[in-house]
């Protein structure tokens, strides 16, 4: 069978232009509603075509009970009675190439709107959190509005999941394991915004771990783990820079696991790790061994010197977001880094393993690393289509 395949480009859905959307000037084999509907849903207004979405998919699911006169009782009923109705000859969608001569049905069609829809709520995520950082305003309730977007991603994707076919698979579950990679880092992000905060009303102090360090550990286990199988669906250079980008993350976190043990020798090795695998290496090489008169953790000139980060962080396709938090952990390694040899120099004087140990025994190929973590997404609103339901306000049930 032909499988369905997203345009080329930006295959991580970090931008708008990647999002896929009905094809203008087509008008589909169903009531005119639906193709009015189809006619609103652009990349320019995305919070309104993420609406319009939901209210397309709800009067699909209505089309198809009407046409097969159905008593159906449930969305996997109805999903395989929409395999039966021909809407389209072809693929109407843009950004989602396929075979010219593909019978499209109402079931691809609220399969490929329910694609659209988690690109949708990935991408306003990513644009919500670029903001608040941008107008540093990133208090408790703002994470949670945040992570309540990214969460409208997964009421109408859990109740389909199970029944998509092979043509959209590799497009559903690419975007569908992005969006449970985003969820976890979400809660990554939060606490390293938090611990960078504690760390300049302390002029550069680095006083204690983060509470619940295992957990954090473990949750960039799972998205590492998430990242594999995202290779498995599409082998890409983005994905590289994603796997490479959640290692940065592990690193400083598996240093402050090891600096926690007092196994301080580890602990410096894998924040020079880190560091050397974020900021470009002609910058990093003499830094990665500054003398200890530059070491004083309060020392604010430390590093003054404007940063230049790896390439492909830098390239327009890393989400901006992501860039933030690349360049708050390089500047709490850098930190410990200073703190860590000061230690290690004239107290523990342990020896520092090398940077390549550090790959193959302290981070994701560790023999004795604990089982990766996904922390829940709590109070996930059901879809449920307006036929399967009597005197009920659609809107409450999948909002």
């Amino acid at each position: 069978m032909q499988l369905l395949k997203m345009s080329q480009g930006n295959i991580m859905s970090f931008a708008r232009g990647d999002i896929i959307t009905p094809s203008t000037n087509l008008q589909l084999d169903t009531p005119s509603k639906i193709n009015e509907l189809r006619h609103t849903i652009s990349t320019s207004h995305l919070m309104n075509s993420a609406h319009n979405l939901h209210e397309l998919i709800d009067q699909l699911f209505t089309f198809v009970k009407n046409r097969r006169n159905t008593d159906s009782a449930s969305i996997q009923d109805l999903l395989e009675s929409g395999k039966e109705i021909k809407i389209f000859k072809g693929c109407p969608w843009s950004k989602y190439k396929t075979l010219k001569t593909l019978d499209w049905t109402a079931y691809d069609e609220i399969v490929a709107s329910s694609i659209s829809i988690m690109q949708i709520y990935y991408v306003l995520t990513l644009e919500a959190l670029e903001k608040q950082y941008s107008s540093d305003d990133l208090a408790d309730d703002v994470w949670k509005k945040i992570t309540n977007i990214l969460k409208s991603a997964f009421g109408l994707a859990n109740e389909i999941q199970g029944q998509v076919s092979k043509l959209h698979r590799p497009n559903f579950d690419y975007i569908y394991h992005l969006n449970q990679i985003l969820v976890q880092l979400l809660i990554i992000f939060k606490n390293i915004h938090v611990t960078h905060r504690e760390i300049e009303v302390r002029f550069g102090d680095f006083e204690k771990v983060p509470e619940k360090l295992n957990t954090y550990v473990r949750i960039l286990i799972f998205v590492y783990n998430e990242c594999a199988v995202l290779e498995q669906l599409k082998k890409s250079s983005q994905v590289a820079t994603l796997k490479r980008f959640v290692e940065i993350l592990f690193s400083y976190y598996r240093s402050l696991f090891y600096y926690h043990k007092n196994e301080l020798g580890i602990a410096l090795a894998i924040n020079k790790y880190g560091l050397a695998n974020s900021i470009d290496q002609s910058k990093i090489r003499s830094k990665l061994h500054i003398k200890a008169v530059k070491s004083n953790v309060k020392d604010k000139h430390l590093w003054r010197e404007e940063i230049r980060f790896m390439r492909e962080f830098q390239d327009s396709t890393f989400p901006a977001a992501f860039r933030q938090n690349v360049a708050t952990v390089v500047d709490i390694l850098r930190i410990l880094n200073s703190k860590y040899e000061k230690l290690n120099n004239s107290i523990n004087f342990q020896k520092v393993p090398s940077l390549e140990e550090v790959r193959h025994k302290y981070l994701f190929d560790s023999p004795d690393l604990p089982s990766g973590l996904q922390v829940p997404l709590a109070d996930i609103n059901r879809f449920v289509p307006a036929c399967l339901v009597e005197s009920t306000n659609v809107q409450d049930v999948y909002f």
